[in-house]
C-alpha cells in the first residue's frame, strides 16, 4: 500500500479535520464520484484539493478498502460459481445467492472507500444492463458482474465490450443463445452497436443482419450437470461460415468465433467508427458525471481521450470531470438508489436487513438489476422528477425506521440549542452547504419544541426531503 495512502487515512480516521469547509466546485466534484459526502470524503478532498482528490479515487486499486472487505467475508456466495448457486437455488431452496448478491451491492455503494469505481459500476451495470428477472439470470448475472462490470470498470472499453459478449447472462438476456444459422436473432447484434457501441443512426438493417450471423453460435453451456453451466460456449453446428460484410468491412468465409471478435474489434477500434463509438460512450459519461445537456466541447474532448487511449476509461472519467467544466455544471437530480445511499452514508450507520432495504428502492422504482429493458435505468431528472412522493417521505421514513439501517444518531442528542442542532444537520448532511433559505425553513418547523425528539428527527426527514439534499 502507497505509505501516503496509510498516513492521509489514519489522520482522516482520527478526525483532525474535523469541520471541512470547501470551494463550491470541490463540493460537487465530491458529490458527483461519491454516493454521497460526509465528513470522511470532505475532509479527503479538502486536504488533497481538486486535482488531487480526483487522481486518488481514479488510483482506487490504491486505497484501502479493508472494513468493507470483512463485512462482505461473511457473505459465503459471492465466489460461488453459476453450477454451484443452481444447486443451492434450483434443488434446495436456497435463495442466499441472490440475497447476497443485492446485499454486496449495497454495502459497495454505501461503505466502500473506492467511491469513483462503485459509481463506475453503477454506469457501466447500467450501460450493460440486465434484468436480474429473467430467465436465469438469478444464476448468471452475479457472474457477469463479477467478471465483467466489476473487473473492467476502470479498465479499458474494448476489453469490457469483449468480456460483455462472451457473458452467458448477456448471451441469455439478449437471446444470442438462439441465434441459429438457420434462424438468426437479431437481439444482441441490434443492442450492440444501439446501446452499447456506436448509438442510433450509424448503422443499418443490413449492418443488424450481417453482425447476428457473425454471432451466430455463441451461446452458454446449459448442461445443469457440467461444471462449465453458465460459461460462453462456441456451438460450431449453429454458426453461419459464409462471407459478411460488416460497416464497410468484409468478413471472409471459413471462419468461426472469429467472425464475432472481429465486429468487437471493428466497434472500438476502427479509424472511421472508434470515433462515433468514444462519442456515444462520451455523451453517456458526461451526462453521468456532469449533467444533462452538456457542452458539446466537452463530449468531443472525451470522445478524442477515447481514441487516442484506444478507449481506456480512466483518462475518458478524468476528462469528464475536468475543473472548468464542472465549474459550469447545474445541478443534478439524485436518482433514488443514489438519494438513499447519500442518506446512509451522511452518518455512522450499518444496514441491517438489505432484503427490507431492496423492498423501499423497488418502492422508489430503483432497485439495482431490475429494470427489465436493455437500455438501463433512466439517468434524466424529468424521468425520476414524476417519482416525487416516495423522494419526499423517504426522509421521514429513514429516521424513524429502527432496524433496517442503524443509525448513529448521537450527533442530534443531547442538549443543544437549535442553532448548534441545525449546524450539526448542515455539517453532517450538507457539508455546510445548506442554503440559507431552507435553513430558515427547518429552523421553523424546530422551533415547535427544540428539545422534542420527535420534532429533532422530524427535522432530520425534513431535511433529506429538501432540494438541497435531493439535487448535488
Amino acid at each position: 500500500m502507497n505509505p501516503t495512502h496509510s498516513i492521509l487515512h489514519a489522520a482522516l480516521e482520527i478526525g483532525l479535520a474535523a469541520s471541512p469547509s470547501l470551494s463550491p466546485v470541490l463540493h460537487r466534484l465530491v458529490g458527483r464520484i461519491t454516493f454521497g459526502g460526509n465528513r470522511y470524503e470532505w475532509d479527503l478532498a479538502k486536504t488533497l484539493g481538486y486535482d488531487g482528490y480526483l487522481d486518488y479515487h481514479l488510483a482506487y486499486a490504491s486505497i484501502p478498502d479493508d472494513a468493507l472487505a470483512r463485512s462482505l467475508s461473511k457473505l459465503t456466495t459471492l465466489n460461488s460459481s453459476p453450477i454451484d448457486m443452481f444447486m443451492m437455488m434450483e434443488k434446495q431452496g436456497d435463495d442466499r445467492p441472490v440475497v447476497e448478491f443485492i446485499t454486496a451491492t449495497l454495502s459497495r455503494s454505501a461503505y466502500s472507500k473506492r467511491q469513483l469505481y462503485q459509481r463506475m459500476v453503477e454506469f457501466w451495470s447500467d450501460h450493460f444492463n440486465i434484468f436480474l428477472g429473467k430467465d436465469t439470470q438469478e444464476l448468471l448475472k452475479p457472474l457477469d458482474d463479477r467478471n465483467v462490470i466489476r473487473k473492467h470498470a476502470l479498465g479499458r472499453f474494448p476489453e469490457l465490450l469483449h468480456a460483455s459478449a462472451r457473458s452467458g447472462a448477456m448471451l441469455m438476456y439478449l437471446d444470442n443463445v438462439s441465434n441459429h444459422v438457420a434462424a438468426p436473432n437479431q437481439n444482441y447484434a441490434r443492442e450492440l452497436m444501439e446501446l452499447y457501441t456506436l448509438g442510433p443512426g450509424h448503422y443499418t438493417q443490413y449492418d443488424i443482419e450481417e453482425v447476428a450471423r457473425c454471432f451466430t453460435g455463441w451461446n452458454v453451456d446449459r448442461n445443469e450437470k457440467s461444471k462449465h453451466f453458465g460459461v460462453f460456449r462456441f456451438e460450431p453446428h449453429m454458426h453461419d461460415y459464409g462471407v459478411k460484410n460488416v460497416l464497410g468491412h468484409r468478413i471472409p468465409s471459413g471462419n468461426g468465433v472469429e467472425d464475432g471478435e472481429r465486429v468487437l474489434e471493428i466497434l472500438t477500434s476502427d479509424p472511421k467508427l472508434a470515433p462515433l463509438t468514444g462519442r456515444f460512450i462520451g455523451q453517456k459519461l458526461v451526462e453521468f458525471f456532469w449533467g444533462e445537456d452538456p457542452p458539446a466541447e466537452l463530449v468531443e474532448q472525451v470522445a478524442k481521450v477515447y481514441v487516442q487511449t484506444k478507449g481506456a476509461i480512466k483518462p475518458m472519467v478524468r476528462a469528464s470531470l475536468g475543473r472548468p467544466w464542472l465549474e459550469r455544471a447545474r445541478p443534478k437530480l439524485k436518482r433514488p438508489y443514489h438519494l438513499m445511499m447519500s442518506a446512509i452514508r451522511a452518518l455512522p450507520s450499518e444496514i441491517e436487513a438489505p432484503e427490507a432495504l431492496a423492498d423501499v428502492l423497488r418502492v422508489m422504482g430503483h432497485l439495482p438489476f431490475h429494470w427489465v429493458a436493455p437500455d438501463g435505468y433512466p439517468t434524466e431528472a424529468a424521468y425520476w422528477g414524476g417519482h416525487l412522493l416516495s423522494r419526499w417521505s423517504f426522509g421521514a421514513w429513514f429516521v424513524d425506521q429502527n432496524s433496517i439501517v442503524r443509525i448513529d444518531d448521537a450527533l442530534f442528542d443531547g442538549a443543544l440549542t437549535p442553532q448548534a442542532f441545525l449546524d450539526r444537520i448542515d455539517a453532517s448532511f450538507f457539508g455546510g452547504t445548506l442554503p440559507s433559505r431552507e435553513r430558515d425553513a427547518l429552523n421553523a418547523y424546530l422551533a415547535r419544541d427544540p428539545k422534542d425528539p420527535a420534532i429533532r428527527r422530524e427535522t432530520v426527514g425534513l431535511a433529506l426531503a429538501s432540494p438541497a439534499f435531493q439535487w448535488y
